[in-house]
């Protein structure tokens, strides 16, 4: 099967979703952790404020077309991630070591060789 040919501006909006994504989900945690905030749902209804005085001025350069499309694209991404990633864990099988890895850096013992008496080595 082809790959489509994707225009250059898809990456970029995908690059832009990870780094809302990673970002947003930084500033979440680090305000559930605060101690002035209550829980998860009042650092997102912190979190919404800000971004709305924040992201003011952007939408008033944009217009109610660029606006509409651009949350078309978020929320289609909000839908596919919230229904369609199914994130069960995997079952990994590691090969078995064949020795203890911790013997490497331990000095070899030299075979036992029988000595006699009298001799020096």
């Amino acid at each position: 099967m082809e790959e489509l040919a994707l225009p250059q501006a898809h990456t970029e909006l995908i690059d832009a979703l990870l780094e809302l994504a990673t970002s947003t989900s930084g500033i979440l945690d680090d305000l559930t952790r605060a101690h002035d905030v209550a829980d998860r749902g009042a650092a997102v209804e912190f979190l919404r404020e800000a971004f709305h005085e924040l992201l003011a001025p952007l939408s008033l350069l944009l217009g109610p077309r660029e606006l509409r499309a651009a949350t078309a694209a978020v929320e289609a991404a909000a839908n596919i991630t919230a229904t369609r990633f199914d994130f069960a864990p995997c079952d990994v099988e590691a090969e078995v070591p064949r020795r203890d890895p911790r013997t490497a850096h331990r000095r070899l013992q030299r075979p036992a060789i029988p000595r006699k008496r009298g001799t020096r080595y």
